[in-house]
Order: structure tokens, then sequence, then C-alpha cells
């Protein structure tokens, strides 16, 4: 999952302190209600970037979604895919990780992963049935990509 918008880049403050605005905050929301409805069964572990915006996103989930385990890696924000794939996700022991990033990045990842050009739009988010031995950096397939401005077409409750 890609974090919600964002409060635009500022010259006088580190990238890493943005913070979601309310539209973000809504998209964020949104999204884990949503991801609630289907979310696959089995232990889960949740990877963000350090980054507040990255963090923030990660609370709204972790209130619809059943997180057992959090944990925050500098690579996520760096967008060092080999450490994601080393340090991360060649050893999660959970059934299902949900990642927390930035752009590029996961567009690279997915890319890298899957073979098929996906564009993380802020909030969106997609599934992935994920192989740990596939390859250098694993390998996985795209079950679906969502973006926050889908959910409309699904009803009120879910509403961006």
């Amino acid at each position: 999952m890609r974090h919600g918008k964002a409060q635009p880049f500022e010259l006088h403050q580190p990238d890493k302190l943005r913070e979601l605005t309310e539209k973000g905050c809504n998209q964020a929301s949104s999204m884990a209600k949503w991801a609630a409805s289907w979310w696959p069964s089995g232990q889960t572990a949740m990877w963000v970037s350090p980054y507040v915006r990255t963090c923030q996103t990660a609370s709204y989930l972790e209130k619809y979604l059943p997180i057992e385990q959090f944990h925050t890696h500098k690579a996520i924000a760096s967008g060092d895919l080999v450490a994601v794939y080393d340090e991360i996700l060649s050893r999660e022991t959970a059934d299902v990780v949900c990642l927390i990033g930035h752009s590029p990045f996961l567009d690279r990842w997915a890319q890298a992963w899957t073979g098929t050009a996906v564009d993380f739009k802020p909030g969106s988010m997609a599934l992935f049935d994920f192989d740990v031995h596939g390859g250098r950096i694993g390998s996985a397939s795209l079950l679906f990509y969502a973006h926050p401005k889908a959910l409309k077409f699904l009803g009120p409750s879910y509403k961006e």
C-alpha cells in the first residue's frame, strides 16, 4: 500500500516528517475499512517505512485489520528492494505481510516482482501472491489493485 495523500514537499521541512493531509487520512481510513471486508486469514505482520505519513497510514489499517506484528524498516523508505527482500520478505514467518511505502519504489517493486506495471497512487493498495523462492528478489502474481476513488462504487460505507 502507498501512504495516503501527504502534505506538499517544502524545502525547510525534512521529507520524512511530512504528514497526511485530511484527504490522505480519509483515503487511509476508507481503504482500511474496505480491506477489512476481504483481508486474507492468518497471522498478519505490517512492515512500514519509518516516515511519518506511512506510520499514520498504518495506524488506520491497525484500527480495522488483524495486525499482530508492527515493524518499521528504513529500506522501505530508501527503496532498497534487495534489502526489503533479504531482511523482510525472505525471513517473515507471518501468513500475510502488509507493506506500506512510497512511490516510485512500490511501482518499481511491483514491476520487478510481477512484470506488470502498477502505478501506486496515494492511498492505493495491491494484493500479491508472493513466492519468496522466486529468484533473487522473489516473484509474485498481482491479484488486484485498488485506488481509493474506486470505493465510491462499493457503497457509502467505504466512501473516500
